[in-house]
Formats: C-alpha cells, structure tokens, sequence
C-alpha cells in the first residue's frame, strides 16, 4: 500500500500543473468580459447622444457575435469546478502521502497545505464572482428587452436603459473580480506545485529509508529465533555446570563426614572424568548470553527504527506490546547473566577453600571452618546456577512472545509475506 500511494502521489505536481496553467477558464471569461464590456458601452451611450433604440439594437450580441456572456461564464465555471474537483483528489491523495511518510506537520508541508486552502478560498471567490457577473449580464440583458417596450424618447425608457448600465457596468465589475481572482489561484496553484515537488523528492528519500529499514525489519523475527536458539545451548551449557556443582557440594559434605580429604580435594576439581569444569561451562554460556544480549538490542534498535518510520511507535498498541516483551526479554537476559558470573565468582572462591582444606591438619578448627566455607560457597554456586537456568528459559519465553508480537506487526504494515506455517518457526525450536 505504500508504493501505491508513492506511485499516486508522483502524479500530484502533474495534476496541479494542469490545474494551475489551464487557460481554457480564463479565455471563456475573458471572451464574456469584452461582450459585457460592449453592452455596457453601448447602453452608456445613450447618455452622450445614440438613440436609445440604435444602443439597444447594439446590446444584443456585440463582437464576437453569436457568444452569449451568461453561458460563456457557465462554462467558465464548469471548467474551474472541475479542476477544483481534481485539485481536492489531488490534495486528499498528498495528505494520505504525507501521513504515511510521518512529515504532514513538517514544512513544506504546512506551507503546501497553506497554499492548498488559499487556492481553495481563492477559487471559490472566483466561482462567485463568476456566478454574480453571470446574473447581472442577464439582468441587464432582461433591463434592455423591458427598455424595448416603451416609446422612444419617453422617460421609463430612459430609466430602463440607464438600469441596463449600471447592471451592465456591475456585471463588467465582477468579471473583472472573477478573472483576477482565477489569476491569484493560479499562482497559488503553482506555490503548491512547487511545494509538492519537493515533498515528492523528499519522500522518495525518505522512501528509500523505510524500504532500507522494512528490509532489515524482516530479518527480527528469524533473528529472535536464532537468539532462541542459542539460548537453549547457553541453557545446556548453565544445566551441566549446575549438576556438577551439587556433585561439588555432596563431595564436600561427605569431607565433614569423615570421607579421606585427599579423595575428596582430587574429585573436586571435576567429578566427571575427563571432562569440562563447571567454571569453564558457565564462562561460554556467560559469553553466549553477552552475544545474544547483542544481537537483541540490535534487533530492538533495527524494529524500532521501522516501528518510527512508519508512525506506530508509542501510540500504538501493538507496538508498546512488543516493546514490552522485548523488555523483559532484555531484563531476563540481565539477570541470567548476573546469576552466572556470581555462580562463577562462589565456584572460584569455594576452589580456593577447598584447596586450604587440602593443606590443613585434618579435623582441626581451622579445617572444619574452611571446609563449612567451601560447602557454603559451592551451595550458592549451585543456587546462582539455578536461579540462571530459570531466567534463561523466562528470557526463551519472552523471545517467543516478542518473536510473535513483531510478525504480527510485520503482517499488519504489509511488510510481511509468510508461509501459513510461519509462526511454528519458534515453536520447532522450543522443547516441549
């Protein structure tokens, strides 16, 4: 729907030059002009010496012979009506042009809409000045038939004549109004031409930008489920380092208990043979979260920016929806990412506790007091883990809603041109 109103509005500046530099109004009344003018000066004529009767015989149809003023000005007024028609279409298609590209209450829009409605006033000034000549040539028209029935030489037929003038002379008056005032509509006109030429050339810029914008806009929600995605490998990742933690923590009770503190210290380093310790697990899901967190206010940033080029951010609702899930996405994100560098911090510290129970006099104060700590520290390890495990998946469902919120924004702007089976993109990806 966008390119259809850029196509449309392409036509407007033709549509106002045609509007603008039509001559065909201004020559039929000028042609009714210079015929009200002669009837005027014959019926004046009379006060400086013509026979009255020779002045009327005259009034009936001066050069040009055969135009009649009164239908001339009709079709005058025919022909300014109906560009006034196009002129409005013209308008209403620019606004809506206008309104899309977000720029109505930027100049030069104002200007051109200034110029709209003085071109407006200015024409319908001119229809009335038309439609008001009209009328008095026709009086003055009805003034000399009613002149023609008295006498020659008798008073009503003078008065008759001299009524014919002046309706004559008025009809001249508004003429004159009605040609000046088509004149000043024409240069309004061709302001307002000059007006939408540049909004044109600025919206095909700004055109450009949204169809930059709409292309990348594309991309979130396959990039929202790329994120959805890696979390679950950031997920797996969080699960394992947590279940070697409470191997970690039932290690170090059975130390207290009276397990030989040498097994104990060596199966603490990892309690899976050959395998990957839990600090090195929650690094790489510390640096898929970072990565993700990334990818995720880019996305934000991508989506917002088309969200604003097409005028439905704030006010709208759809838009604060998605908005809001991308927020608590973000927000899960944050905390996961906490969880994990203190879940980090305690593994590290309670190593360090574990190594001094290592070196110290078996069942001395001292030891008892390191190897409680290191239980300890390895307990909140474990707990961070979790609680990092339960914000991932919060974060995954979030993307989930977000991922929906903005295909649905997609689809509604047009923007959007999916398969029917679009939307179970997430869906294949989340576990059940």
């Amino acid at each position: 729907m966008a390119d259809e109103w850029e196509e449309l509005a392409l036509t407007v500046p033709e549509t106002l030059m045609q509007v603008g530099s039509g001559m065909e109004a201004v020559r039929k009344i000028q042609v009714a002009h210079r015929k009200i003018q002669e009837r005027a000066a014959f019926v004046r004529n009379i006060r400086f010496g013509m026979p009255a009767a020779t002045a009327m015989s005259l009034f009936d149809d001066p050069a040009p012979v055969g135009v009649c003023p009164t239908m001339t000005l009709e079709e005058a007024r025919r022909e300014i009506s109906r560009g006034a028609v196009r002129h409005a279409m013209a308008d209403h298609v620019f606004t809506r042009y206008t309104e899309h590209l977000g720029i109505q209450h930027e100049p030069p829009c104002t200007s051109r809409d200034t110029h709209y409605l003085d071109a407006i006033r200015i024409t319908d000034k001119a229809l009335v000045k038309i439609s008001e000549a009209a009328w008095l040539a026709e009086a003055a028209k009805d003034a000399v038939d009613i002149a023609e029935t008295f006498l020659p030489q008798t008073e009503l037929k003078t008065e008759w004549a001299l009524a014919a003038q002046d309706l004559a002379e008025r009809a001249d008056y508004e003429a004159t109004q009605a040609l000046e005032e088509v004149h000043n509509a024409r240069h309004v006109i061709a302001l307002e031409f000059f007006d939408a030429w540049t909004i044109v050339r600025r919206g095909r810029v700004r055109s450009a930008e949204i169809k930059e914008w709409r292309e990348l806009a594309l991309k979130a929600p396959g990039t929202l489920v790329l994120i959805g995605d890696a979390e679950l490998k950031t997920l797996a990742l969080i699960e394992a380092a947590a279940s070697k933690f409470q191997k970690h923590v039932r290690l170090l009770r059975e130390v207290r208990l009276g397990t030989p503190t040498a097994t104990s210290v060596d199966n603490f380093a990892d309690p899976d043979p050959e395998g990957v310790l839990a600090t090195e697990l929650l690094e790489n899901a510390r640096r898929g979260i970072s990565k993700s967190a990334v990818r995720h206010a880019k996305t934000h940033h991508i989506f917002a920016r088309y969200a604003a080029s097409l005028g439905i951010q704030d006010d709208d609702e759809a838009y604060r929806s998605w908005d809001v899930k991308h927020q608590d996405a973000a927000g899960r994100m944050v905390a996961a990412l906490k969880n994990v560098i203190d879940a980090v911090s305690d593994a590290e510290a309670a190593k360090d506790a574990v190594a001094m129970v290592g070196i110290l006099p078996y069942q001395c104060p001292l030891w008892k007091s390191w190897a409680l700590r290191a239980q300890n520290l390895t307990t909140f390890a474990s707990v961070k883990a979790a609680l990092a495990i339960i914000d991932v998946r919060q974060a995954r469902e979030a993307f989930a809603m977000e991922f929906l919120r903005a295909w649905v924004i997609l689809r509604r702007t047009g923007s959007l041109r999916l398969m029917d089976d679009s939307a179970s993109l997430w869906s294949s990806s989340t576990p059940a």
